[in-house]
C-alpha cells in the first residue's frame, strides 16, 4: 500500500533512556490517555483465543512490525504498577535488549554470574547462553504474558533486568573511562527491574489493572 509508513526504530540510548521519560508526546487529555492505555492493555492479556500461537506470536513482535513508538504512544506514562506500565516495561526489556543482542547476553551472563541469586532460575535462561539464546528467553518472557501466566513473565524480565544491571555495574567497576555511563544504565535497569517486581506482585494478588 502506498500510504504505509515503517515503523519508527528508536535507537538504543533511547530505550533505555525512555523509562525515566515519556516518550511521546499527545494533545489528548490526560484521563482519556489514561483509560485508552487501559482499555488496550486489558484487550491483549485478557482475550479469549490467547491459546492460538499465531496470535500470541503476532503479539510478541508487535513492536518489531510496528515500532516501539506506537506503544510508547499509549502505554509510557502509565503508573509502572499498573497493566499497561508493565507491559510497556515488557517490550522495552525485549526491544532494549534485543536491539544489540551479543552486547546484552554478554551483560546478562556477567550480571548472573555476579548474583549470588535464583535470578538465572527466574528468567529461564539455558546455560551455556548464545545470543539466539537470549533472543529466545526475551521473545518466551513476552509470550509467557499473553498465554495466562502475566506475573510470572513480569518476574522472569524483573530477573533478567537486575542481571543486566549487575552485570553493567561489573563493567564499570573495570573501565573508568565509561564509568559515569555504565553506572547510569546499571540504576536504570534496576529501577526497571524493581518496577516489574512490583507489577509481579500485584499482578498475582489481582490487583494489577
Amino acid at each position: 500500500m502506498s500510504d504505509y509508513r515503517k515503523p519508527v526504530k528508536m535507537g538504543f540510548d533511547r530505550l533505555e533512556a525512555v523509562a525515566e521519560t515519556s516518550a511521546a508526546g499527545s494533545a489528548l487529555d490526560p484521563a482519556e490517555v489514561s483509560a485508552l492505555a487501559h482499555s488496550t492493555a486489558e484487550a491483549l492479556i485478557y482475550r479469549d483465543n490467547v491459546e492460538d500461537q499465531e496470535i500470541v506470536d503476532r503479539l510478541v513482535s508487535f513492536s518489531d512490525e510496528f515500532g516501539l513508538d506506537t506503544l510508547a504512544s499509549l502505554w509510557s506514562d502509565a503508573h509502572p504498577a499498573s497493566l499497561p506500565g508493565a507491559l510497556w516495561r515488557l517490550y522495552l526489556v525485549r526491544a532494549a535488549l534485543g536491539q544489540q543482542l551479543e552486547d546484552s547476553r554478554v551483560l546478562f551472563q556477567e550480571g548472573i554470574d555476579q548474583l549470588d541469586t535464583i535470578d538465572e532460575v527466574i528468567a529461564g535462561a539455558p546455560d551455556p547462553l548464545d545470543a539466539t539464546g537470549f533472543q529466545e528467553v526475551l521473545d518466551d518472557v513476552l509470550r509467557g504474558a499473553f498465554t495466562g501466566n502475566l506475573a510470572h513473565a513480569l518476574d522472569r524480565a524483573a530477573a533478567i533486568a537486575r542481571a543486566i544491571s549487575a552485570g553493567l555495574l561489573h563493567y564499570s567497576w573495570i573501565n573508568d573511562q565509561a564509568q559515569q555511563s555504565l553506572t547510569k544504565r546499571s540504576l536504570n535497569w534496576s529501577v526497571i527491574a524493581g518496577e516489574l517486581s512490583t507489577a509481579a506482585k500485584k499482578s498475582r494478588a489481582a490487583k494489577l489493572n
